[in-house]
Formats: C-alpha cells, sequence, structure tokens
C-alpha cells in the first residue's frame, strides 16, 4: 500500500466513528495544556500576551506595583505608549494555536487533548502583516481572544492553510475537529526591542537557580521561537507530533485509553523527556540532545514502552532497517521495548494498529 499519509486529509475513514471527530463537542471545554506539555511550557504559552517581549524599560515605565515590585498589565501603559512611538515600534499579531486529537470527561468537565502546539502570525495577501503603535493604543488586547477565535481546516504539517474566524465553528461534512486550530493565545511582537534588555519570567528562578548555562538555553529559546520576526505565513512548531500517521494513531490510542507522552527524548542512561522545557527542568543542556538514543514518536513511561510510526519514505531501505534495528537493540539494553507500526498499517486501519500497541503495552504490566 502507498505512503498516503503526506496531508492530513488523508484520513482513514474508521476515524469518522469516533465521538466528536466530525466536529467541535456541543459543550463547553477547556484545553488540557499542562497534562500534555508539563507545567513549564504551559505557564510560558500562558504567559504570552500583550505586547512582547517585556523590557526594563517597559517595566519601569509601569506606575503599578505588587508587593514593591512593578507590573504591567496586557494593555501597554500610556507612557509604554509614547515609548513605543518614539522608539518607531511596529507590532506583528502572532497567535498560539492548539490543536486537540479528542476530547475526554474528567470529573464532571470536559478536556481538549493537544497534539500540536505552533505560533502562526496574522496575514494579509499572504504574508504576514503588522500593525502600528496607534492600533494598539486603539484595541483592547486583554479582550482579544473573546469570541473564541479559531482557525477553519488548520493544517500543522504542512503549510497551515486556515481561515481565522471567531465564534461558533459550523457543522458540516468538511470540518473535522483536529483540524480547528483553537488561538489560545495572542502577542504583540514589538519590531525594534533591545535583546539586552528582556526581562526574564519569574518562573526562572524558582526553575533554573543559579545555572546560568540553562538559563542561556533557555533565552535562545525564546529569541528563536517566540521572539523571532516571522518573513513567511509558514507557521513554527512549538510541541507535538510531526506527520498526519502519528495523529491518527494516536486518535485510536485515545480511544482505547492509551495516553502517552508524546515526541519523547530518549538518553543513554534511560532518562526520558518530553520537550525541552522538561530537560531543562531535569538540569539537561540543550546541547545534551546530540546525545538522544532516539526520539520516540510515543512514549509509555511506567510500562517503559516506545512506539514508532515508520512511513515507508523514510523506514524501508537496507541503511533504515539497520539504523532502526540498531537503535531498537539500544532501547532493549536500557529495558525499553519498541513498537514499530508501519504508515500504511497505520492508513489502514489505525484501530487495529491501537488494539496492537494496548497489547504490547499491556504484556509489560
Amino acid at each position: 500500500m502507498p505512503d498516503i499519509a503526506g496531508d492530513i486529509e488523508n484520513r482513514p475513514k474508521e476515524l469518522w466513528d469516533f465521538p466528536n471527530y466530525g466536529c467541535l463537542p456541543d459543550q463547553p471545554f477547556e484545553v488540557d495544556l499542562e497534562s500534555a506539555v508539563g507545567e513549564f511550557l504551559a505557564q510560558d504559552l500562558f504567559d504570552l500576551d500583550g505586547t512582547q517581549p517585556i523590557e526594563s524599560k517597559i517595566l519601569g515605565l509601569s506606575k503599578k506595583c505588587f508587593e514593591g515590585h512593578p507590573v504591567i498589565e496586557v494593555n501597554p501603559s500610556e507612557e509604554a505608549i509614547d515609548f513605543y512611538r518614539e522608539r518607531g515600534d511596529t507590532f506583528q499579531v502572532i497567535n498560539v494555536i492548539v490543536c486537540c486529537h479528542s476530547f475526554k470527561e474528567r470529573d464532571g468537565n470536559l478536556y481538549g487533548l493537544p497534539y500540536h502546539i505552533s505560533l502562526r502570525p496574522a496575514q494579509k495577501r499572504g504574508k504576514p502583516s503588522s500593525v502600528g503603535v496607534d492600533w494598539i493604543n486603539d484595541i483592547d488586547l486583554a479582550g482579544v481572544l473573546e469570541g473564541n477565535p479559531h482557525y477553519m481546516g488548520y493544517n500543522p504539517f504542512s503549510d497551515a492553510f486556515g481561515l481565522y474566524a471567531v465564534g461558533p465553528v459550523p457543522i458540516n461534512d468538511n470540518i473535522c475537529s483536529d483540524t480547528i486550530g483553537l488561538v489560545y493565545n495572542t502577542y504583540f511582537l514589538a519590531s525594534r526591542y533591545d535583546k539586552s534588555d528582556v526581562c526574564d519570567p519569574g518562573v526562572c528562578t524558582s526553575l533554573f537557580g543559579e545555572s546560568r548555562a540553562l538559563l542561556a538555553d533557555y533565552r535562545k529559546f525564546r529569541f528563536s521561537y517566540y521572539f523571532k520576526d516571522f518573513k513567511t505565513t509558514e507557521p513554527v512548531k512549538i510541541w507535538g507530533c510531526d506527520s498526519p500517521i502519528e495523529l491518527f494513531l494516536l486518535q485510536a490510542m485515545s480511544q482505547h485509553g492509551l495516553n502517552p507522552k508524546i515526541q519523547t527524548l530518549i538518553f543513554p542512561d534511560g532518562s526520558t523527556f518530553p520537550s525541552l522545557q522538561s530537560m531543562w527542568e531535569g538540569g539537561l543542556r540543550t546541547k545534551k540532545q546530540a546525545k538522544i538514543v532516539t526520539e520516540a514518536d510515543f512514549f509509555f513511561e511506567d510500562e517503559k514502552v516506545a512506539v514508532f510510526c515508520d512511513s515507508v519514505a523514510h523506514h524501508t531501505s537496507d541503511h533504515a532497517v539497520a539504523k532502526d534495528s540498531a537503535i531498537d537493540q539500544k532501547l532493549a539494553n536500557l529495558g525499553i521495548r519498541s513498537v514499530r507500526v508501519s504508515g500504511a498499517d497505520i492508513m489502514n486501519s489505525p484501530t487495529d494498529c491501537a488494539k496492537q500497541v494496548r497489547g504490547f503495552v499491556d504484556e509489560t504490566v
């Protein structure tokens, strides 16, 4: 069977039988970001609002304090607006987009389970657009998420086509819940910010302590991802699945009560981390990534099972097969069992593949 999973629209038909697949739930739900990505990254994304990045000069203009420390609100002060105007800043409007693979009820509340997080700029005529200081001054930045903004037909695996919309999502046969890009947060990136004057979030002190090296890694990430101006409208991935076949298997696994970590880094000492942020929390620097054994598409931490979705394009040559076998052996030496599921099998029946994974995981209990 050909490897036709290059686009999210080539979805196995049996997925349509899953609850809330053809539309969003008809009841309110929250996005359960922290359980998926960890407290650090969830807080990092939560703080991305208002004008960014926060600079000491802007903070010093604030007339409001909390426990003796200056604070700024989402809407910039008159003094901050004057500062931006004098400096000549324009602002890119950047949305933090979350896509959910399914929805689960817990303790009477419904939660959307994320599979991908990306950044995407507002656009005009197919190019990133900017707004001026007067626009920032006139709009209520604290209220930009009112009306539940979202993208219709959002594809995080390609050029992220999608129509920006506000309000309820219409129910029709052409929209799947996994292609509704939920706008989780929005921030306004200043064009002339002073990199040397950017403040670190308060969470850094408790997480990194005196480690200047870890703080340097974190700062590099922020400037490379959050605070880098967009030249095209192509989204920037922050976390999540890398391909449609991974998404399809994840959706089927979720229906079978399987909730693995997504894209987990596995190191030679057996330690595992589902994100750069979790590495930093564990005291590891970004450069340690060069020494990983592999990055598992999915990982069951308690059962020590790594799952790989192998596409025809990248995992069928003699060299690729030998490389995969070597990785499986290294994992086995660490007490981690590997499950490799072909993209063709996932496209044929993600449910059967999920049952295969379920059986493999149960064997390790």
